[in-house]
C-alpha cells in the first residue's frame, strides 16, 4: 500500500514541479517525508493540513513498515550523498526532476561518446576524423539557446583537437572503453562504467574523462577509488588487479589535463569505509541538508531545502 502511495505522491510531485507549482510541490515533499518516517518505523505527529488529512485517509490501518531495502549505489550517488544527503533523497528517492535542460550534461555525454568511438576505431584517427565523429554525435537543438550551442561546439572542437595532439605524443594501448560493471560490497551493490582502461608497463591504467571547468585531485576521487575496488576483485585476468594509476583527464585543462593517483590498499579501505557510511546513513533515513558552494547550481535550493528557507 505504502509503495503505491509513494509512487502516487512522487508522480504528483513531478507534475507540480513541471508546472512550476512549488507550493503544491512542497506539500507533496512533506507527504513523502511522512511516508519515509513510516517506513523507518517512526511515529508521526499528524496536523490538520489538507495534505495530512488526505494521506491519513489513504493509509491502511494494518500498515507495516517495509523491511530494509536492497541498496544499489554508484560513484555519482555516493558523491551526491557525501555532498548533501538531502539532495540524494530528493534526486534518488523522491525522484524530483532536475532542470529539463542540462546543457553541460548533454555536452559531456556527447564528448564521452566521441572519445569512445575514437578509441574503438581501427587505425590512426586524424583530427579531421574525430571532428567528423563530433558532427555525427552532436545533438543540435538540445541546448536551449543557439548562442550557447555554438559556443559549446567551439569548445568541443578545441578540446578534441588538443586531445588528438596529446594522444599522438603517447598513444595508449586501450584494453576497453565504456566498461559497465557491478559488484557487491558488504551487502551493497556497486554499479558504474569506466570510460577507458589502458595497458601500461606495470599493470593497467584507468582513465575517466572530465568536461568540467574545475580540476580536482585524483587522490580525492571516490569515483576512481570505486573503479580501483572493482578491478581489484575483477575476474577478467586482463583487467584484474589494482590499477597502476587512476587518472582524471580534464579536457578543458590546456596545461595539465591528466591528474593521476596510484591507489593503495589503505586508500581503498578508506573508500570502502565511505561507501559503508553512506549506506548506513541512507538506510537510517538520515537526509539532512548540507550547504556549501555546491548549492549555487543545485536545482533543489529554492524548491524545498530548509537550509535556504527565508
Amino acid at each position: 500500500m505504502t509503495l503505491d502511495l509513494k509512487k502516487k505522491y512522487q508522480d504528483r510531485l513531478q507534475r507540480a514541479v513541471a508546472q512550476n507549482d512549488y507550493t503544491n510541490a512542497a506539500k507533496m515533499i512533506k507527504a513523502l517525508d511522512a511516508l519515509h518516517k513510516l517506513h523507518a518505523g517512526e511515529t508521526i505527529e499528524w496536523g490538520n493540513e489538507p495534505w495530512e488529512k488526505e494521506l491519513r485517509n489513504e493509509l491502511s490501518d494494518n500498515f507495516v513498515p517495509s523491511p530494509g531495502e536492497a541498496l544499489s549505489l554508484s560513484a555519482s550517488t555516493v558523491e551526491t550523498y557525501l555532498e548533501c544527503p538531502l539532495k540524494y533523497r530528493f534526486k534518488q528517492i523522491d525522484k524530483i526532476p532536475e532542470s529539463a535542460s542540462r546543457p553541460q550534461l548533454t555536452f559531456g555525454n556527447i564528448i564521452h561518446k566521441v572519445l569512445e568511438r575514437f578509441h574503438g576505431s581501427e587505425g590512426n584517427i586524424t583530427e579531421d576524423q574525430i571532428l567528423q565523429i563530433l558532427d555525427e554525435e552532436w545533438k543540435s537543438g538540445e541546448f536551449t539557446y543557439m548562442q550557447r550551442e555554438e559556443k559549446l561546439k567551439e569548445q568541443a572542437v578545441e578540446m578534441l583537437k588538443r586531445y588528438v595532439h596529446n594522444t599522438k605524443q603517447e598513444p595508449p594501448d586501450v584494453l576497453d572503453t565504456e566498461l559497465k560493471f557491478s559488484f557487491d560490497l558488504d551487502g551493497i551493490r556497486i554499479v558504474g562504467m569506466i570510460d577507458r582502461i589502458d595497458n601500461s608497463s606495470n599493470g593497467n591504467k584507468v582513465v575517466d574523462y572530465k568536461t568540467s571547468k574545475r580540476s580536482t585531485p585524483a587522490k580525492n576521487s571516490v569515483q576512481l577509488g570505486i573503479y580501483s575496488l572493482y578491478l581489484q576483485q575483477a575476474e577478467d585476468e586482463k583487467l584484474a588487479g589494482i590499477p597502476e594509476t587512476a587518472t582524471l583527464y580534464f579536457l578543458r585543462d590546456e596545461e595539465q589535463p591528466e591528474h593521476s593517483h596510484a591507489f593503495t590498499e589503505k586508500d581503498l579501505d578508506a573508500i570502502r569505509e565511505k561507501i559503508t557510511d553512506v549506506a548506513r546513513g541512507i538506510r537510517a533515513r538520515q537526509f539532512e541538508p548540507c550547504s556549501g558552494y555546491h548549492c549555487d547550481w543545485c536545482d533543489y535550493k529554492n524548491l524545498a531545502c530548509p537550509a535556504w528557507e527565508s
